[in-house]
This record gives C-alpha cells, sequence and structure tokens, in this order.
C-alpha cells in the first residue's frame, strides 16, 4: 500500500517551511503566488487531504458582478477589501462590475434587469444583510459569495458561500483574555446583534468567553437597540443607555471600532475612566480604533486577503457547482491598546 504524502514532503519538495505549506493548505494567509504553488505540488503528489477549499482555480475569463446592498460608508475596511477583489480579477482578466443597490430609489426588478442583461457568471455580495434582498440574490441561481451575512434565518442553502472573520471565537478569547488579566466578569454587548451575522456571532462569543469563566450575564447589562431607529454615532445617546444598564460594568464589548470610539466618547461624558474604571474592545481595526486617546484595542483581519479568498471561493463555487454551501472563515489578530490596558 502506497504511504499517504504528507505536509513534510510536500514542504521539501518546494523548499517551503511546513508551516507555511500547512497555511496554504488550511486557508490562512500567505502571499497569493505560495498559496498556488503549493496546491499545485500538492495536487501532483495526489495530497489525500486536500479537500473542496483547495479546488484548482483553471484559466476560464469569468464575468463577476460586485453587488453592494448599500452606500460602503467606512472605507478603510472596504478599500482593501476591494483591492482585493479587484486584483484577483485583474491577474486572471475577468471582467469585473459594481453595482449599489438602494432599495429606496430603485425597484429590484429593475436590478434584475440589470442582472440579466450582464449575463454574469457569478456575484460578490458585500453589505447585503436585508433578508429578502439576500433571498432574492440567491433565487437569481447564479454562483454567489456572501461577505458577512444576514442575520435573519435562511434555510434555502444552494449555490452559495460566505466568507466572514472568526467572529464568536475572537470574542470569547477577550472575555478569557480578560478575566485572565484582571478578573473580570461584568461585560456588556453594545451594537445590533440583528444588523448582520457576524454581530450576532461576536455577541454570542462574548457570551460563550462569560459562560466558560463561569460568569453571569442578563441581556439587561447590554445595550442591543436597533441601528435603525438608534444612531451609534451619538455619543450622548448611547451615555444615556449606559445610566438605563442594570450593572456597573467592567468592559464594554462592541461590535465595531466605530462604535468603541462613541462608547469610549460617552464615557468621558459620564467621567469614567478608560481603563482605570472600564474598557473597551472594538472589531476591524480601522482608524477609528487610534485617531484618538485612549487607542481601542480591537481585532485585526488582513482585508485584502478576505477580497482574495471571496473571490476564490466563488470561483470554486463557478466551477464546481455541486458543493455543499459552506462558511469559510478567516482568523483575526487580538491587538491590545490602552483601552485594556491597566
Amino acid at each position: 500500500m502506497k504511504k499517504a504524502v504528507t505536509i513534510k514532503e510536500i514542504a521539501e519538495q518546494l523548499n517551503l517551511s511546513r508551516n507555511t505549506v500547512a497555511k496554504a493548505l488550511n486557508g490562512q494567509y500567505v502571499p497569493e503566488k505560495t498559496r498556488e504553488l503549493v496546491l499545485k505540488k500538492a495536487q501532483e503528489m495526489n495530497y489525500k487531504s486536500l479537500n473542496v477549499n483547495h479546488i484548482e482555480i483553471g484559466n476560464k475569463k469569468y464575468r463577476i458582478l460586485l453587488v453592494s446592498g448599500k452606500p460602503l460608508n467606512n472605507m478603510n475596511y472596504f478599500i482593501p477589501l476591494i483591492k482585493g477583489i479587484e486584483n484577483f480579477c485583474y491577474e486572471r482578466n475577468f471582467e469585473l462590475f459594481q453595482y449599489t443597490y438602494n432599495k429606496d430609489r430603485t425597484p429590484f426588478t429593475a436590478f434584475a434587469e440589470y442582472v440579466k442583461g450582464l449575463n454574469v457568471d457569478g456575484i460578490v455580495a458585500i453589505e447585503c444583510f436585508d433578508k429578502s434582498f439576500v433571498e432574492k440574490l440567491i433565487n437569481f441561481g447564479i454562483p454567489i459569495c456572501f461577505d458577512d451575512f444576514t442575520a435573519g434565518d435562511l434555510y434555502t442553502l444552494r449555490n452559495y458561500d460566505i466568507i466572514s472573520t472568526n467572529d464568536e471565537q475572537s470574542f470569547c478569547d477577550a472575555v478569557k483574555l480578560l478575566y485572565r488579566k484582571y478578573k473580570l466578569t461584568r461585560f456588556t454587548f453594545v451594537g445590533d446583534i440583528k444588523h448582520c451575522l457576524s454581530f450576532r456571532e461576536r455577541y454570542m462569543g462574548m457570551l460563550k468567553g462569560i459562560s466558560t469563566v463561569r460568569g453571569n450575564h442578563s441581556r439587561k447589562e447590554d445595550i442591543l437597540c436597533n441601528d435603525e431607529s438608534f444612531d451609534y454615532g451619538d455619543a450622548n445617546a448611547i451615555k444615556t443607555e449606559i445610566l438605563k444598564l442594570q450593572y456597573k460594568p467592567e468592559c464594554f464589548i462592541c461590535c465595531n471600532d466605530f462604535i468603541a470610539r462613541n462608547v469610549c466618547n460617552a464615557l468621558k461624558i459620564l467621567d469614567i475612566k478608560i481603563p482605570e474604571n472600564a474598557l473597551v474592545v472594538g472589531f476591524d481595526n480601522v482608524s477609528e480604533a487610534t485617531s484618538m486617546h485612549p487607542e481601542i484595542t480591537s481585532f485585526s483581519v488582513n482585508k485584502e486577503f478576505l477580497g482574495r479568498e471571496t473571490m476564490r471561493a466563488l470561483v470554486q463555487r463557478i466551477e464546481a457547482p455541486d458543493i455543499p454551501s459552506r462558511m469559510i472563515t478567516v482568523s483575526t489578530t487580538c491587538i491590545q491598546r490602552e483601552s485594556t490596558l491597566r
């Protein structure tokens, strides 16, 4: 019986480290050329653990539509993400079209006619969180990859994939870290957990972390206002919600850096010192995390890599349309700053 090929053997053939080869095979970040080199060699050597995530991308030229469900306001996040998508398409001579859908201005039927007229091979969807819109996108029957997803439950599992950061584990780890360092058990989540899947997963991660350290938690300790009726950019509005909390929070876990910055501003109004009296954690590692004092602890993801992985997953689905729908997560790195350093 022929012995199975190992990661070590692939590494030796390419004169690369085992760690680099393992990362390439497990979907972690390595340079694009290195990844393609590793995957090609793994296929040549008949590496048995090569799975659907490693389908080799062919040389076909595709027409791709990048659709946004609303204007992209946080450009610090989206510019590198879109750059990754554009570079991936440019390197392979794909045609890339972009469309921002506004349900208040454009009937869906007009958008559907536009998509039909383009005759695209696949769709990348970003900031598409409205459940009805997402269902209609999926029902086009065109291979589609979502960057993040609606928080509404969908049971139509076909012909699409979701790319996301490892949101739940990130905030679970944050809670455990702060418990180990400072014995904190009283956490307050800030953000609309019905806004999108990633926000809901971050909330679940905080709850999982609290449960792991055997802390107690009630929703009365969170600020979960609907962001269609509540302005998370208004520090005074957040201040009012903080004053309503049942218990004095030890740490605010915020669904992103924009909200984390405004929580810091609200705490300043209340004369609550950071980090002496309360800690603050954000997510995305964009400019809001470092634009003022204190600088905010956040979770960073390689956004250009995220864009490339979104395209890679889409092309895999175009070329193998019968593969099961997938949730593909990209790891984050915790960047500790003043807001959690006592």
